[in-house]
């Protein structure tokens, strides 16, 4: 049975060397490309019921403006490398999607790429990398 691989993808450079790293060390695997809409990234959570209806939709176009696109790449590297892909999104906390993903879809491995962040960003950021290789419950491979 091929191995079900989770690919996190965040449009950097290194989530797409992260998907190639993947298609080379699981030839005959399943890949599952995950995109998360970052909710970290908002001012607000929106509400339709009780906010200003534009501010709510720049709010969602803030979120969601960008996912078609960035879903786009993997496709593109998976056509080009003649390798079925399963794209998903999900929204929240990358590192905490991530993991539940993980868990909820019977997924094997996660590879993963690493955006590199260090000093005072990483700090008050953290690494979602990190978190990821420290609460999954299946191995994960990050690529730099």
């Amino acid at each position: 049975m091929p191995a079900r691989v989770l690919v996190p993808f965040d449009d950097s450079e290194s989530a797409r060397d992260a998907l190639e790293y993947a298609i080379d060390l699981f030839p005959d695997g399943e890949f599952v490309v995950l995109t998360v809409a970052d909710t970290s990234t908002l001012p607000f959570i929106p509400n339709s019921a009780t906010d200003d209806d534009e501010a709510v939709q720049e709010a969602l176009d803030d979120l969601f403006g960008d996912i078609d696109q960035r879903l786009s790449i993997p496709e593109t590297v998976a056509e080009e490398r003649d390798v079925p892909i399963e794209t998903r999104t999900r929204i929240g906390s990358p590192a905490q999607e991530i993991i539940e993903f993980a868990d909820a879809e019977s997924i094997d491995h996660v590879v993963m790429g690493s955006r590199g962040r260090s000093g005072v960003k990483r700090i008050l950021l953290g690494s979602v990398a990190e978190v990821v290789v420290r609460h999954s419950s299946v191995p994960v491979t990050v690529v730099h």
